[in-house]
């Protein structure tokens, strides 16, 4: 599906890799014999050593072991693969809509153009965290839209952020062309937005002719990281309260965090995103759930949960974060970027089934594995450009809610129903609960799930060709650079 993102800024293993051997060069000395009582006394140190570790006490092989570990996760992290990030950037990207009619009849156009928002590390609560004492930790934008113009048949108009205060149909801007361009804010049919704020045009296009329409859209956004790692740069907001293994909650904690909204809202649901949209006086309609963690439609998630969580340590089988992320080293590693998918995106059952997926396919599967334990997940719609604002791609990717312990709340004094993450989990392109500039944001899912189908629609068409794309118009970058590793988490 061209609008999905196809994964150009993403390829390269996140496997474990091995350092080369440097060459050995040739020593003259003499003869073969002096080299070989040289390799009899490397082979006697290594022996030595080895018994050395073995009469080791117990304690001091743990010790020895966990500082090997330690040496080699810090060696792998420097070789392993990674892309390079803008710690923030300011842009202006255009949504294009080019149109053509090469018969001899007047064209028809109806679309509906999403109009992007602010969007913060929490969309959920007024703060990052609240504290006992009373105190509050502010959340931070990720994205601050600056400013929003639409340009058509030669003229520029501007479009108010969240396109507030609304304008109807009745009143819409008539443009010298006799087209209609109005904001109706939500609401149903086709003079309204069906998942929120958007701007609708009305449109003819003449005979043999070539027409074009521009949202140009001015953005503020920076990285940011729920992820309390050492592999997320220090430049990168957030991290320090981010969630972790050891921080993380357990299944039964999700309800307790954010007055359980986010768990009414996605986590209590098994199957999500009927395609079909079937009602129940339709005895005859099959459902088609794009997200599905239930064994009747979905087996083959159910089976692969299970095998992710019986991968986990015994302490880590009930912890969210832990299966969270072995499910996104899971799939990196077993399901392949399908770069033919086709036009309907893959629901996570056939995703697993087939072994194959783009962004939007892969998002599913990451999510239904998620509905199987009642974790709340969610969809994020835009577009990915590569870290030089060269080349977009429309993309789809997940959010996630991650509750905090008990125990580490509690610690650090945050009030519990505030101690938890929603953060970004983009699957194809490695990025796991960080959010980068390059990813622009056009709607973040609102229940119910019927909103998901309003926003894929985007308008009607009849006798023109369409074709829809993203392009920078303008960019700048500042505050350094961050690598984003990519390498699987030892749990």
């Amino acid at each position: 599906m061209t609008q999905r993102v196809r994964g150009e800024f993403s390829r390269g293993t996140t496997r474990r890799a091995s350092a080369g051997s440097a060459p050995m060069k040739k020593k003259s000395d003499g003869g073969g014999i002096r080299r070989r009582r040289k390799k009899s006394k490397l082979n006697q140190l290594g022996l030595v050593a080895l018994i050395a570790f073995i009469f080791f006490t117990p304690d001091a092989r743990e010790y020895v072991l966990a500082k090997w570990a330690e040496l080699e996760t810090f060696i792998m992290e420097g070789i392993a693969p990674a892309q390079v990030f803008p710690v923030e950037a300011e842009y202006t990207v255009l949504r294009s809509v080019d149109l053509w009619n090469n018969d001899s009849g007047i064209g028809h156009l109806e679309e509906s153009i999403p109009i992007p928002t602010d969007y913060s590390s929490n969309e959920n609560d007024e703060v990052s965290l609240a504290y006992t004492d009373g105190t509050e930790k502010q959340k931070s934008t990720i994205q601050r839209v600056m400013n929003i113009e639409l340009r058509i048949d030669g003229e520029i108009i501007s479009i108010p952020k969240d396109g507030l205060p609304t304008k109807s149909k009745a009143n819409a801007v008539i443009t010298n062309q006799g087209n209609e361009v109005w904001w109706p804010g939500v609401g149903q049919g086709s003079d309204y937005c069906g998942h929120g704020s958007c701007v609708r045009i009305s449109m003819d296009i003449p005979e043999f002719s070539q027409e074009s329409v521009d949202l140009a859209v001015t953005i503020e956004a920076k990285s940011h990281s729920w992820w309390h790692s050492t592999r997320v740069d220090g430049k990168v907001e957030g991290k320090s309260v981010g969630a972790s293994v050891s921080r993380s909650g357990t299944f039964d904690d999700i309800s307790e965090r954010g007055e359980g909204t986010r768990y009414v809202q996605f986590g209590q649901h098994k199957e999500w995103y009927d395609r079909n949209e079937c009602q129940p006086a339709q005895p005859n309609c099959s459902p088609n759930f794009a997200i599905s963690g239930k064994q009747s439609t979905a087996p083959t998630v159910v089976q692969t949960a299970a095998s992710i969580e019986a991968s986990l340590p015994s302490d880590l089988k009930d912890n969210v974060y832990a299966y969270g992320r072995a499910t996104f080293d899971w799939l990196n590693q077993n399901v392949p970027y399908d770069y033919g998918a086709g036009v309907q995106a893959r629901s996570g059952e056939i995703c697993l089934v087939d072994g194959l997926g783009d962004c939007d396919e892969q998002s599913n599967a990451f999510m239904s594995i998620m509905r199987v334990k009642g974790v709340p997940t969610w969809y994020a719609f835009g577009a990915l450009t590569d870290p030089q604002f060269e080349s977009w791609q429309g993309h789809g990717w997940a959010y996630i809610m991650i509750p905090l312990s008990d125990e580490w709340c509690e610690d650090n004094d945050v009030v519990l129903n505030t101690c938890y993450v929603e953060g970004s989990v983009d699957v194809v392109n490695r990025k796991w609960l960080v959010h980068t500039p390059t990813a622009y944001i056009d709607w973040i899912e609102k229940t119910p799930a019927s909103l998901i189908g309003e926003y894929y629609t985007g308008g009607t068409m009849s006798g023109i060709d369409r074709v829809r794309s993203f392009s920078t118009e303008d960019y700048s970058v500042s505050g350094g650079t961050w690598d984003n590793k990519w390498l699987q988490e030892a749990l």
